[in-house]
């Protein structure tokens, strides 16, 4: 996918101290023609509200419709965890500031987070302050590494350089995403929540004019890929299996909390893949994403967060 993003990184999610990974100079994509949606897309966006259709546990079950090997979509979710279904969209049962706070100062995460926690999140529109506030979080994996025809390294979740954040760091700053997890539970931050940012073409259609710019929250997954043999060209369409190990979707659980927080309302989880749905060339992530391992994460974290200390 992209090779970017900031210097002022972080580090580890759960368990380890900050990292600060070296900026690795300017970052220059691919310029990619306008895109002009012909539709709304499956899950029916609607332009005037800056909302797609239903309840947000709705928006979310359609958002969440599982990713398929070359990002074609599976069959429609029949139900949305419970943590989440009873959380979307709404302002309640949002976690103690103080809480998070304490949990990011024992992580050694404090530095990157905790200063901004008072702080709301983007508005769409570029950051317009009449417009509405971040309501979405993308979920995206890298697709980097490409190791090509090249076997699997025996340890991913643990290897160096696949595991390198300092390979999305960008001395001109436009990383594609708020945040990236590595496999190891690390955590970079190059654009802050209050940022406006676009990381899909979905986003960046003419249709919208800039105005979706702000409404949407992006997290890349660092997940390396490998060429399918079933498919032509050199392509990146095979990932691990597993995609994503535990310690990514704990660390995944805890800045979906922090950026829910900051958006004053719990987010509506969305997968980029669905996000792009019938744009030419659409990307294909996350590939082999586990919707209930992300959402035991959760369940495990808003519990730690419940007990004191």
């Amino acid at each position: 996918m992209s090779r970017l993003l900031a210097p002022l990184a972080v580090a580890a999610a759960l368990i380890a101290a900050p990292v600060h990974a070296p900026a690795a100079g300017n970052c220059y994509f691919k310029k990619q023609p306008p895109v002009t949606v012909k539709n709304m897309g499956p899950c029916h966006f609607d332009p005037e509200k800056l909302s797609f259709a239903g309840t947000p546990a709705e928006q979310a079950t359609c958002l969440l419709t599982p990713v398929q090997e070359g990002g074609k979509l599976g069959a429609p979710l029949e139900k949305l965890p419970e943590v989440f279904a009873e959380r979307v969209g709404r302002s309640d049962n949002l976690p103690d500031r103080g809480a998070i706070e304490l949990l990011l100062r024992e992580r050694g995460l404090d530095v990157i987070f905790a200063e901004r926690l008072t702080q709301t999140a983007s508005r769409a529109n570029g950051g317009d302050s009449d417009a509405r506030s971040a309501a979405y979080i993308v979920l995206h994996d890298t697709s980097s590494p490409n190791f090509r025809g090249l076997p699997w390294p025996l340890k991913i979740d643990d290897d160096p350089k696949i595991n390198s954040l300092a390979r999305y760091s960008c001395n001109n700053n436009i990383e594609r995403a708020h945040v990236f997890i590595n496999r190891m539970g690390d955590i970079f931050a190059p654009h802050d929540f209050a940022v406006p940012w676009r990381a899909t073409k979905f986003e960046m259609a003419t249709n919208f004019d800039g105005k979706l710019k702000g409404l949407f929250l992006h997290v890349e997954l660092v997940q390396p890929r490998k060429r399918h043999p079933k498919y032509r060209g050199r392509n990146d369409f095979l990932a691990p299996s597993p995609g994503f190990p535990a310690v990514q979707y704990d660390a995944l659980a805890l800045v979906y909390v922090i950026a829910s927080l900051r958006a004053g309302v719990w987010l509506i989880p969305a997968y980029h893949a669905v996000l792009d749905e019938g744009i030419y060339d659409k990307h294909d992530d996350p590939q082999n994403f586990d919707l209930h391992a992300f959402a035991g994460s959760l369940e495990k974290l808003l519990d730690r967060l419940k007990k004191p200390g």
